[in-house]
């Protein structure tokens, strides 16, 4: 198993004694220092689907990876340990209450904690119960509005973890045995790290603690803004430090809901600096690699990525939600998840948008990489693995993208189902146009490369009238692209009034596309019959099956993505000269899934 390398290693190592962490120990961000990013040496893009499994109920818990083994834990209060390749379940546990902390694993234990104060030890290889802990009584929080617990931190034959009793619990692993406490003034969400003799974390009155991991005693303690904040004032929180301090040479680094990033001395607490994100909650722990520091924001709705030495905004890329997902760094790509369900890889040195895997939920699970796939868990109920293929962008500079809407249509999709697919491309910067501009957009002349994605399956004649002289042949001979989402309308009459099909037409294809349907019979419409992903429509991100009545021959086409059960093509490809395409893709007409596909489709070299 390939393990992460970091590249500022020789200066963490002066500063903090990864001597005394068993090579067997495993936690959040792999290290008590949480500082990992991923050096693969492959530079792939992270965003088809492997495998998911249904874990029953959301996955807001960071899975933990630890030789073959996937764990982590659900809102159902069930923690899982799967086959990390094929998902195969090895063992459950069930306790009842919610699992949003992350695992840790050392000695052939694993060890998490839930929402009912208790501390686990399973043994990995069955999941048997070795011991629990209870971390006293929860204090009242009223300005709760969060979703993380501490997670088990492991260093030098000490395992750490924050409670809601408001205390940071030092414990045997071996036993459970209390060897320690330290009481802070609020409840503790965080994550600690570990400094040289000293454990960091936040609480929930805008404290960061450096206690003495021998005897919890503290050593400093750092006051943020929000010290001098009071909720009320704002209706909303304002002190608490839920994200987990990130060490960095002599450096800590850590964001809180105060709504600013901040870098301190770890020797001394000392400030270095801090980044305003006006007001937006920093609920992510950074990801760091050489001078980047990566975060996301909430309210906000932005990763950035800052200087470590001066805290200077690099770039900033925007996203449509909330983003509390700690981003990952692999190579020189960010994995980072949305409250719109989407995991966006963005490049690192740019904070341009490289692809995205979307799912029908939250991500509040953070990615994590393994062996060649990336993990990460959703509030749609799944756990996910995506591997990782070269970057397949046809367009990595500027490139005109646009998506087509038309109200009233009824070819393909029900109760307007394609707003669900223009908003999603129009959150995701496509250009919207509509019938009265369609022509215009078309026919226009630009120094960028461009593409059409129809939301709605209808043509206006406008753009198809004169066979293969129509401005939409023309635009397609010139090396413009066009991805389809539902039917290709062409195969119909549509009357111009009512938008309704009252007519079959498939010649017509023939004629302007090049595109052979058959004679418009039951020798095309075959009747409506389940799809499948081929090879290169999987890794697209295709739905895992769709159901269709319109077929064509793969002589007749380029590229083949989806075939029904007797081999006949659905969805494909087509090529036109100076490197234009028409692409066929099949969103479900009730409820469009899987819309990461249609960008990629529309992006991608598809070949």
């Amino acid at each position: 198993m390939r393990r992460p390398l970091f590249l500022f290693f020789l200066t963490a190592l002066c500063s903090t004694s990864f001597s005394q962490v068993t090579s067997k120990s495993k936690m959040f961000r792999d290290n008590p220092v949480h500082s990992s990013f991923v050096s693969t040496n492959a530079d792939l893009v992270y965003d088809s689907k492997a495998w998911r499994f249904d874990a029953g109920s959301p996955v807001r818990s960071t899975p933990l990876i630890n030789d073959n083994t996937v764990y982590f834990g659900t809102a159902a209060g069930v923690f899982f340990a799967l086959d990390k390749r094929t998902s195969q379940v090895k063992w459950k546990y069930n306790t009842g209450n919610a699992i949003h902390s992350s695992a840790a694993s050392q000695d052939g234990k694993t060890y998490f904690s839930d929402n009912g104060q208790t501390l686990y030890c399973l043994k990995e290889s069955n999941g048997q119960l070795l011991w629990k802990v209870k971390l006293g009584e929860k204090a009242a929080y009223s300005w709760r509005y969060d979703y993380y617990y501490s997670s088990p931190v492991l260093y030098d034959n000490t395992l750490l973890i924050g409670s809601d009793d408001g205390c940071l619990y030092a414990l045997n692993p071996k036993t459970g045995k209390q060897l320690w406490k330290f009481k802070s003034k609020g409840i503790i969400r965080s994550t600690a790290a570990v400094y040289k003799n000293a454990v960091l974390f936040g609480d929930t009155e805008a404290s960061l603690y450096a206690v003495d991991i021998k005897n919890g005693k503290e050593l400093w303690q750092y006051r943020i803004n929000g010290d001098t904040m009071h909720n009320e004032d704002y209706g909303f929180d304002r002190r608490a430090i839920t994200s987990s301090p990130v060490i960095v040479g002599n450096k800590a680094v850590f964001g809180a809901r105060d709504g600013f990033l901040y870098c301190i001395n770890a020797d001394n607490g000392k400030g270095l600096w801090k980044m305003d994100h006006y007001v937006s909650w920093v609920i992510s722990t950074v990801a760091v690699k050489d001078s980047f520091v990566v975060t996301g924001t909430s309210d906000g709705r932005f990763v950035q990525a800052v200087h470590l030495e001066t805290g200077k905004e690099i770039w900033k890329f925007r996203t449509p939600l909330a983003v509390w997902s700690s981003p990952l760094i692999i190579d020189d790509k960010v994995y980072a998840g949305t409250f719109d369900g989407q995991l966006y890889c963005i490049d690192l040195k740019t904070g341009k948008r490289i692809s995205q895997f979307k799912v029908n939920g939250k991500i509040l699970s953070s990615p994590v990489w393994d062996d060649g796939l990336l993990y990460f868990g959703a509030d749609d109920g799944y756990l996910y693995a995506l591997s990782g293929h070269s970057d397949k962008r046809q367009f990595k500079d500027k490139v005109d993208q646009y998506v087509y809407y038309e109200t009233g249509v009824n070819v393909y999709y029900k109760a307007n189902s394609d707003l669900v697919i223009r908003n999603y491309l129009r959150g995701n910067g496509y250009k919207l146009i509509s019938s009265d501009s369609l022509a215009y957009f078309m026919s226009k002349e630009s120094a960028n490369p461009s593409v059409f994605v129809f939301a709605t399956s209808y043509f206006p004649s406008s753009v198809i009238d004169n066979g293969k002289s129509s401005i939409m042949r023309k635009y397609l001979d010139r090396g413009g692209k066009i991805v389809m989402t539902g039917i290709n309308p062409i195969v119909y009459q549509v009357d111009e009034k009512s938008k309704q099909p009252f007519a079959f037409r498939p010649s017509a294809a023939d004629t302007i596309l090049d595109l052979d349907y058959g004679k418009g019979d039951t020798r095309t419409f075959m009747g409506d019959l389940p799809c499948f992903p081929a090879e290169n429509g999987k890794q697209l991100g295709l739905p895992d099956f769709w159901s269709t009545s319109l077929f064509i021959q793969g002589k007749s086409v380029d590229v083949v993505l989806g075939k029904n059960e007797n081999g006949d093509v659905s969805a494909f490809a087509k090529n036109y000269p100076n490197g234009g395409q028409f692409i066929q893709l099949w969103m479900d007409a009730d409820r469009p899934d899987r819309l990461d596909a249609i960008i990629k489709a529309a992006e991608w070299k598809i070949e």
